[in-house]
């Protein structure tokens, strides 16, 4: 099984360091007087209570081994975000900020494959196969 630690780097880099700039992309492409603003986090596992924020979970590990040679280690990872409670068009928000995760994660070679695999609720649900 390979290691997520470079995994957890790299996604923290993408989520606190790089979506900023998707967030401001979206705002840019879309125009329409709905503007997103950054997550608030600082880091991946803190606890922030403050609007717009994430909060980030490993749903679970697999590993598989195929034909004796190429072993795969698959990660699902959850992005749950925490949006004002009081906006309007609270899922067009969702989803803009769903378009920028996406545009972020897809963004590095450090996996092999990387997908949003599932949205439940305001979770958005990852697999990454390293």
């Amino acid at each position: 099984m390979k290691s997520f630690e470079p995994i957890y780097k790299e996604l923290e880099y993408l989520l606190i360091q790089k979506l900023p700039e998707y967030i401001e992309k979206i705002n840019k492409e879309h125009n329409d007087g709905i503007i997103l603003r950054p997550f608030q986090n600082t880091t991946l596992e803190e606890n922030c209570i403050k609007t717009p924020s994430f909060i980030f979970d490993i749903e679970e590990t697999e590993y598989s081994e195929k034909d004796r040679i190429v072993e795969n280690t698959i990660y699902t990872v959850s992005i749950e975000l925490k949006l004002h409670p009081n906006t309007e068009k609270n899922v067009i928000i969702f989803y803009r900020y769903f378009e920028a995760i996406e545009n972020s994660i897809k963004d590095t070679d450090v996996w092999l494959n990387c997908r949003i695999n599932n949205i439940k609720g305001n979770k958005i649900i990852v697999r990454i196969t390293v």
